[in-house]
């Protein structure tokens, strides 16, 4: 069995009021339209998917390695399968699925793709019941059969009660989809609505029936605010999949978690932390208040924060201690080593159990380059000191408070730089 998954993406996003179209736009970390491909790659039943743009979005696929089917002209969702068919008419069954409606569990998609062709439907339209059903359209049923689907715009005033939604998403058999050219333009937006298809297949006593989501809510988005909406749909999700793997945070509506992230059971989050897409935690480790972690990897048993920000391509061992206002950028912190406050550390690498003080800065760049420094196991670097790449520090040296080092230091040796003392009696009165 052929099965083609189609990824609707032609539309022109002229009520969401962005300069990109609305689809560009992240979600948790990913653009809208990557949902909707990454769950396609999941299942395996899928002979191949593909997504249907307008000519202005082409490059924007064709960017991330794909190529794209071109609508041409942008006729609405009819329009454009219409399209697709005459030129890929060799599957059993065709998914539809949209690009700014995304869909954050896969199995929902899977499920609904094996009970269509299980029951051997026609036409299957995955639905859900809403409180609030303005701006969707409503599925007509008769006699618990599905007949026909009617857009918000066309409602009179008892169907716009009905609660029981159309999601945008279609399983449609290779029987069905062959009248895709008895569709005729809607009177009022001039375009064809693939939803129309419904009512044809229906006349000609098709195999029709709708599938009732009771998962997780799916939303289609059409304004900032009905994106704002999905973002705390998005956040709930990933979030409460974290906690259920045994992971503790603090206050979850005031922490914010991107897609991509790997989180091991034990570890603690606390108010109003942002970690972003490619952080790695490993157990047991606490995130306190107010820290930022992006694209980094965190060991067994840190501390990290309050207000701390750990930056790309930052590797932290275990037992590292990241106090207040400390930001780590591109560098590997060894076991043990301890950042309690008010310091910065770039591009470069801390040995075993060694102890930054507060106020500690390496100095990275020098207007043109990013340099490296390497500081030993076991150092001790003194609060308020100047590291200024590239340099490196042996094993066991101590470095005085207040020091600008500019030189190596040897293992195992103690280095000073700071200006001769002088007390000066103030003569002012």
């Amino acid at each position: 069995m052929k099965i083609c998954a189609i990824i609707l993406s032609a539309g022109k996003s002229k009520r969401f009021k962005s300069s990109i179209p609305k689809f560009m736009h992240n979600l948790s970390g990913l653009p809208i339209v990557d949902y909707n491909i990454n769950l396609l790659k999941k299942i395996k039943k899928i002979t191949k998917f593909e997504i249907i743009s307008n000519k202005e979005n082409l490059n924007y696929f064709q960017d991330k390695g794909y190529s794209p089917f071109k609508q041409n002209p942008v006729d609405g969702t009819g329009g454009a399968v219409r399209q697709f068919y005459k030129k890929n008419n060799k599957y059993d069954y065709y998914l539809v699925m949209l690009s700014d409606t995304p869909v954050f569990d896969y199995k929902v998609i899977s499920d609904f793709l094996n009970k269509s062709v299980k029951t051997n439907s026609d036409i299957s339209v995955l639905s859900q019941n809403i409180s609030n059903p303005k701006g969707y359209g409503r599925l007509i049923l008769n006699n618990k059969k599905l007949v026909r689907i009617i857009e918000e715009n066309d409602c009179d005033n008892i169907q716009k009660k009905i609660n029981l939604v159309n999601t945008g998403i279609f399983m449609i058999s290779k029987r069905a989809i062959s009248n895709i050219n008895l569709i005729k333009k809607n009177p009022n937006k001039k375009e064809y609505y693939i939803t129309d298809l419904i009512d044809i297949c229906n006349n000609k006593n098709l195999n029709l029936m709708t599938i009732v989501n009771s998962g997780i809510p799916i939303q289609g988005i059409n304004s900032v605010k009905e994106l704002n909406d999905l973002e705390i749909l998005s956040q709930n999700y990933i979030k409460n999949k974290i906690m259920e793997s045994g992971v503790r945070i603090y206050q979850p509506e005031t922490v914010y978690i991107e897609n991509d992230v790997s989180i091991e059971k034990g570890v603690v989050i606390e108010p109003n932390v942002v970690i972003r897409r490619g952080v790695k935690i490993k157990k047991d480790t606490i995130v306190k208040s107010f820290s930022y972690l992006e694209d980094c990897r965190i060991g067994k048993n840190c501390s990290i924060g309050p207000f701390a920000r750990v930056r790309p391509s930052s590797d932290l061992q275990d037992q590292i201690k990241i106090g207040n206002f400390v930001e780590i950028k591109k560098s590997k912190l060894s076991t043990g080593v301890k950042i309690n406050h008010l310091s910065y550390i770039g591009d470069t690498v801390v040995g075993k159990n060694s102890n930054i003080g507060a106020g500690t800065i390496t100095c990275n760049y020098d207007g043109r380059n990013k340099l490296s420094c390497l500081i030993g196991d076991n150092c001790f670097i003194g609060s308020n000191s100047s590291i200024i790449a590239p340099v490196k520090i042996g094993s066991s040296a101590y470095v005085a408070a207040g020091s600008v080092i500019t030189k190596n230091i040897s293992k195992g040796y103690f280095a000073i730089s700071r200006p001769k003392q002088k007390n000066i009696k103030n003569k002012i009165k």
